[in-house]
């Protein structure tokens, strides 16, 4: 048998609750993108009266709820 010292345990668990730590954050993190990509692909903006609304159809030039113009599908990013 090997023996090893309380500090090396010490050092060791608290590297393994780190990396689990951080699997967990790169996780929760890397799901909650997915989501926000998902929910954004609906998410339009009116381009005369500027309400932001959600529409689920599959018509390229929806109109908007709030005055009926029409708006072009357009990928809204980031910032």
């Amino acid at each position: 048998m090997f023996q090893i010292s309380l500090p090396n345990i010490i050092v060791a668990y608290l590297f393994v609750t780190l990396a689990v730590l951080f699997g967990i954050w790169v996780g929760t993190d890397w799901k909650r993108k997915r989501r926000e990509k998902r929910h954004r692909r609906f998410r339009l903006v009116c381009n005369i009266c500027g309400v932001p609304y959600e529409d689920r159809s599959r018509d390229p030039i929806p109109p908007c709820p709030n005055c009926a113009a029409l708006n072009e599908r357009v990928s809204l990013r980031d910032l």
